[in-house]
């Protein structure tokens, strides 16, 4: 490993990064802004020994982040309110981003290659 902590994929790859931790633990928590299943493939083998696993996944159907936000309206007082309504969403809108975000898995559920390795990756969540 090399002495410094950044990972750019280039040099240092995430996925060999991953793959070290997964095969020395029992569980395993990821926060991802965008959640693709396929991109658990690579790591499909090293999930299945796991006793544990937690995705905090973003809302997938929201594509707009605070900084886009910030870009289209260019006044802070909107950005600030727009940040507000998203870190605290009514009761209902929870409810229609989480049915959204599933309908979103779903979908990309469905469309997934039908191979060996998406159905072992499948099976193991």
């Amino acid at each position: 490993m090399p002495t410094h902590d950044i990972i750019d994929n280039r040099n240092e790859k995430l996925l060999d990064h991953i793959n070290t931790i997964l095969s020395s633990t029992e569980s395993a928590r990821f926060a991802v802004g965008y959640f693709f299943v396929s991109g658990l493939e690579s790591i499909a083998s090293q999930l299945a020994g796991m006793k544990e696993l937690r995705l905090l996944i973003g809302n997938t159907t929201n594509r707009q982040t605070v900084e886009q936000i910030a870009e289209g309206y260019r006044r802070l007082e909107m950005v600030k309110d727009a940040a507000e309504q998203q870190a605290y969403p009514k009761r209902a809108q929870i409810r229609t981003m989480t049915t959204e975000a599933a309908e979103n898995i779903r979908g990309a559920v469905e469309l997934m290659d039908q191979t060996d390795e998406s159905e072992l990756l499948l099976t193991t969540l």
